[in-house]
């Protein structure tokens, strides 16, 4: 027991007596403001302890550059027939990427954006599966004009001939005046779908090389290394590429991953605009908490449009340039530990009291000073 009661003797929270405590109007007020900032504080930290914060870092991308990148995307033209859109991914030297996992699909739409097929289409990358080579009907002409393309007495009996003779000039020349090419497939086909949309859809796994992927109208080669596009000497003002972006994404999804090109409405309401995505392309990691890992991208956008009337060189469709940044941004997802969740409690609880203490012992001499002087001053 003798034990037991020298322990008094290291005792730092002595008690007063009774009788020696003072209990104010001002103490009870502050102590009751006091519990409820303590209630207040308690509530918000709870509240953070069981949320999950995220941790964002940057560094440099070490990943390969063999790594596809899967792009997702859903576009709808408002006036651009299915049957002239053909999909495109090149690479920065303007080659066709070889090898690229596709599943895309394309969906007639009427004037009013109705679906006019009961199914999609399926179609592939980096080749024409539109319209066939058409196949051309003689027309029952003694000798045709070459619409002075030609000299007296030379005929252009067929249209390949008047297209012909035009190249020779070194003119443009327009099939849907031609009387020779009124049979042409081409414009046969424009002109039994020119009031329908489109939507185009799907994914694509390309190559983590600078590039661009592109949906345009016309039949897609390579010629002198350079990708074209051949209209069939239909002008490029005929076809109108006013879209509506649905959805264009890079990579996985994951918590917070924003979509800036989502919803995105390109109207000209006139055709020959050759509309131009510039994206820089993000390398994102996203850590979660239970350990798993993702491996995805964001990117950034700015957009561009170009005016084909003044025959400036260019198509019309919806063409995405992308590049790839050289850093990577990892976000890590992050839980307070219970240890510092109770020590923050305790630092609120301590800390307030220790403040309302000093607020309460302030209050308290302050009243009793000034009711010492009112006093002092009643008796003089």
């Amino acid at each position: 027991m003798s034990l037991l009661w020298s322990l008094k003797h290291f005792d730092a929270y002595r008690k007063p007596m009774d009788d020696f405590r003072v209990k104010t109007l001002s103490g009870g007020l502050v102590t009751l403001i006091a519990t409820i900032v303590i209630g207040l504080l308690i509530v918000l930290e709870t509240r953070q302890f069981l949320s999950t914060a995220v941790l964002e870092h940057l560094f440099v991308d070490s990943t390969t550059s063999d790594e596809r990148v899967h792009i997702e995307f859903d576009i709808t033209f408002n006036k651009l027939p299915c049957n002239f859109i053909t999909v495109d991914v090149m690479d920065v030297s303007s080659e066709a990427q070889e090898n690229i996992n596709d599943d895309i699909y394309r969906l007639r739409l009427d004037a009013d954006g109705r679906n006019v097929s009961e199914s999609a289409q399926k179609i592939e990358i980096n080749q024409n599966k539109t319209i066939g080579e058409p196949t051309e009907l003689v027309q029952e002409v003694k000798c045709g004009s070459c619409y002075g393309a030609a000299a007296d007495g030379i005929c252009c009996n067929t249209c390949e001939d008047v297209k012909n003779a035009y190249a020779v000039k070194g003119w443009q020349v327009n099939i849907e005046e031609v009387e020779q090419c009124k049979n042409d497939k081409w414009v046969k086909e424009f002109n039994e779908h020119k009031n329908e949309g489109c939507r185009v859809y799907g994914t694509v796994k390309v190559a983590k090389v600078a590039g661009n992927f592109h949906l345009a109208p016309g039949d897609p080669h390579q010629a002198m290394r350079s990708h074209v596009h051949d209209l069939h000497n239909l002008d490029p003002v005929k076809f109108d590429a006013s879209h509506t972006v649905n959805h264009i994404s890079f990579g996985k999804s994951f918590p917070g991953k924003n979509y800036p090109l989502d919803g995105k409405v390109n109207t000209e309401n006139r055709g020959g605009i050759m509309y131009q995505y510039y994206v820089k392309v993000v390398p994102t990691r996203y850590d979660y908490l239970d350990g798993r890992v993702d491996q995805s991208h964001q990117f950034s956008v700015t957009t561009h449009k170009k005016d084909l009337g003044f025959r400036q060189a260019g198509l019309p469709g919806f063409f995405l340039q992308y590049e790839f940044s050289p850093l990577m941004v990892q976000y890590e997802e992050f839980r307070q530990s219970l240890a510092s969740f109770l020590v923050s409690l305790c630092a609120i609880v301590g800390g307030v009291f220790a403040m309302a203490q000093l607020v309460d012992i302030t209050i308290y001499h302050t009243s009793r000073y000034m009711k010492s002087r009112i006093a002092g001053g009643k008796l003089t």
